[in-house]
């Protein structure tokens, strides 16, 4: 099963999603897919849990006052589709 990612963002300034980051690199359940920001001042975190892990993952920051957490979800130019629809569409032309 493919793991399932997440964005996290801090909700106020500080240190936070500096924190949470470091945490991450000491869990081996946890792999840091991107940090997205400019050098030492990161706003975003992306990261990847295994699939029978994430409800407990979202569970643990659900009601964080430091940080949000959502699922990392794919984007789309066309509403009600997504990058999986397109590319078996194009497999099936």
């Amino acid at each position: 099963m493919a793991p399932t990612r997440y964005i996290v963002r801090a909700r106020a300034e500080g240190s936070a999603l500096d924190d949470f980051i470091a945490s991450i690199k000491l869990d081996p359940a946890l792999e840091l897919v991107d940090v997205i920001g400019p050098p030492g001042h990161p706003h975003t975190a992306v990261v990847a849990v295994a699939q029978d892990m994430a409800p407990a993952f979202e569970q643990r920051f659900h009601n964080s006052p430091h940080l949000m957490i959502e699922r990392d979800r794919p984007l789309s130019l066309f509403p009600g589709t997504d990058a999986t629809d397109r590319s078996e569409r194009k497999a099936n032309a």
